[in-house]
């Protein structure tokens, strides 16, 4: 009978008795009518801590009324007896599952997201300067696989992301250099990736009056623009090879071409 209640309790697939299942651990406490609800917490593995901060919750009735939405280490809320829909998630890692809370019951649940960090930071080669870009990881296994499941605009920032193999594409705000890698990210765990991309730093200038707008372009050997920036100046990241520097000051259009090397960092000033 007890088995019987606690699969109906939480509508999984899961053996006999779930209470300590890979995906989440339960405990319920008799309370008043009236008290009834839910305590939920989040862990990055079965044996690792409660995730104090940045998780967030969805609670809804099967009907898709949201009865709470927030984000919280502890998401303690009154509901009363019924079932429910329990959305978490922690960055990329996500669960969603069906929960019954029975009459004079307190519902605990504390679910097993099996997730890892990872922090990228992409350098260009030869000086190990970090370089700005932007990041995004891909799913290489598991039901998402091929799918875009992670972001990142700024070097050094931590993904959250559920265990599993990934690519890692990096590619430069500003240029048209970038890298690839793959790597397994593990529960519990931050992996650390430095990128190392190919490429050197065109530091374009104008020398001219401080107030001017400046507009640059930068081309490739074929004629195909790889960079736009507006300043007086601007870093541009590039793979070796022949380029040309445009800057656009109102009517006037001045130009350089320039090679760089991996490695290289050249400056380029353009002025009237």
């Amino acid at each position: 009978m007890a088995a019987l209640f606690f699969a109906a309790l939480l509508a999984l697939p899961a053996p006999p008795s779930w209470a300590a299942s890979p995906q989440h651990h339960l405990s319920l406490e008799t309370v008043a009518p009236g008290r009834e609800g839910l305590e939920l917490t989040a862990r990055l593995t079965g044996s690792g801590g409660t995730i104090e901060r940045n998780v967030s919750w969805t609670i809804r009735t099967p009907e898709g009324v949201t009865i709470f939405s927030g984000e919280t280490g502890l998401a303690d809320v009154s509901a009363p007896p019924g079932d429910y829909v329990v959305e978490v998630s922690y960055g990329a890692a996500k669960l969603s599952r069906s929960i019954s809370i029975p009459r004079e019951q307190r519902v605990t649940v504390s679910f097993v997201l099996d997730a890892g960090g990872l922090r990228v930071q992409p350098r260009i080669d030869g000086d190990g300067v970090t370089a700005r870009s932007r990041v995004r990881v891909f799913a290489l296994d598991g039901a998402r696989r091929g799918s875009l499941i992670a972001t990142a605009a700024v070097p050094g920032d931590i993904l959250r992301l559920p265990a599993g193999r990934y690519r890692v594409e990096s590619r430069v705000t500003a240029g048209n250099a970038g890298a690839v890698t793959d790597i397994d990210v593990k529960g519990g765990r931050v992996s650390w990736i430095d990128i190392s991309m190919k490429a050197g730093v065109a530091r374009l200038s104008f020398v001219g009056s401080p107030a001017a707008e400046v507009i640059w372009t930068v081309d490739d050997d074929d004629g195909n623009p790889v960079a736009f920036r507006s300043g007086l100046t601007a870093d541009m990241v590039l793979r070796p090879g022949t380029y040309r520097a445009k800057a656009k000051v109102g009517p006037e259009e001045l130009t350089a071409t320039f090679k760089i090397a991996s490695g290289q960092t050249r400056d380029i000033m353009l002025g009237n």
